[in-house]
């Protein structure tokens, strides 16, 4: 996700499989238009944990066979360089998980991670095109230290800041947008503030081919082509108190146009987050909606309504613990609803079910964050195997 300082690289009962696989199983963003109009949810609608043991879960997608898959960062990785709160750590200890039975199943591990000062970060964006998963990795080549063992480094370095495509059990790289931010930023230094740095976070997939994804450090939304070209599109646009935008979730919309929702950087109110919409034929870049506080992922429902998950409802950083939640925005009359109020903690991602629900991970974090870096690898309330897949509706 994100750090949590800084917002940079953060950042009951399990129901059968039949609860998942082809009741609720269907496509997200672009593709849920095509299903039908369900009703739209109200703020009362049931919240259930679907599936839970997740090891801090950030993204969610339909995959084969209409499996619901989600991507674990994994818990604190064991090589470790630094003492006290600068203190990072390197290793493998992401995954996939197909969650459709309610209990998690590896399908992917090995995924590289990196715990930053307060958590871990790792495979981020997740989306399903062509009969495969493709995964995103945080970071870049260029932000690996030469502290850790050079074998180490070696191997992270094939994924770190990597758009992954997984081939049965395994995953291979097939672009590189954490390389291309990095050295886009670090170009633009004026424009950021802690340029140069890297964090590919959300994807999506591009309609005709390649994908769309946004980077939570350098603040851009890029495209990626049929054949791993990486095109930086546009600059997400600082707050309005100075602080960078953080995006953190992207999405592709009935009009083709794509929509981008930021957590924002610190401090930022409960109303300082904003969607954008980018379009892609005219290259221009506009606020859509406002006033959210601290998103964390997003898209479009099966009944064509746009939903916002929210980190927590104080702004960001948190005041306390990040309860957060999700709101519905009516498509046609722009109406807000929010849902599972005061039900969820530090949720990120959305997803949605043809039958009209939605789902978001939850518990996607270890917490309480704290200032001593080696105490927060082990010591929390929420430890890193706490995650869950919650459905809403």
């Amino acid at each position: 996700m994100w750090r949590l300082k800084t917002s940079r690289l953060l950042f009951a009962g399990v129901a059968a499989a039949t609860a998942l696989v082809g009741v609720g199983a269907g496509p997200s963003g672009q593709e849920a238009q095509a299903a039908g109009r369900p009703a739209h949810l109200t703020g009362d609608s049931p919240v259930t944990v679907v599936a839970a043991g997740l090891n801090s879960p950030r993204s969610l997608v339909w995959g084969p066979r209409g499996h619901l898959i989600v991507s674990e960062v994994g818990e604190t990785p064991p090589t470790c360089v630094g003492t006290g709160f600068p203190t990072r750590c390197f290793g493998f200890t992401g995954s996939l998980a197909d969650v459709s039975s309610g209990t998690p199943v590896r399908i992917v591990d090995g995924l590289a991670s990196n715990f930053n000062q307060e958590e871990v970060v790792g495979a981020n964006g997740l989306t399903y095109s062509d009969g495969h998963l493709y995964v995103l990795e945080t970071g870049s080549a260029q932000q690996t230290p030469d502290t850790i063992p050079a074998d180490l480094k070696a191997q992270l370095i094939t994924q770190y800041g990597g758009l992954l495509k997984v081939t049965g059990h395994s995953v291979k790289a097939i672009a590189n947008p954490g390389y291309v931010d990095y050295e886009w930023t670090n170009a633009h230094k004026d424009q950021g503030t802690s340029y140069p740095e890297s964090n590919p976070y959300a994807l999506t997939t591009k309609p005709g081919g390649g994908f769309y994804l946004v980077d939570a450090a350098s603040n851009v939304l890029d495209s990626v082509d049929r054949r791993g070209n990486v095109h930086v599109l546009s600059f997400i646009p600082k707050t309005s108190t100075g602080v960078d935008s953080v995006p953190s979730c992207v999405a592709v919309g009935p009009d083709d146009s794509v929509y981008v929702g930021e957590i924002t950087g610190k401090p930022s109110s409960s109303t300082e987050a904003k969607v954008y919409k980018y379009n892609p034929h005219t290259g221009s870049l506009t606020v859509w909606q406002s006033g959210f506080s601290a998103i964390s992922g997003c898209g479009f429902g099966a009944n064509g309504d746009f939903y916002v998950t929210e980190f927590d409802t104080t702004g960001f950083l948190p005041t306390g613990d990040p309860i957060g939640d999700v709101v519905q925005i009516d498509h046609r009359t722009g109406e807000r609803t929010v849902l599972a109020a005061g039900k969820l903690f530090a949720p990120t991602g959305f997803l949605a079910g043809r039958d009209g629900s939605i789902y978001v991970a939850n518990k996607t974090m270890m917490w309480p964050a704290c200032d001593d870096a080696p105490a927060c690898t082990s010591s929390s309330d929420v430890t890193a195997h706490d995650g869950e897949i919650v459905k809403i509706g």
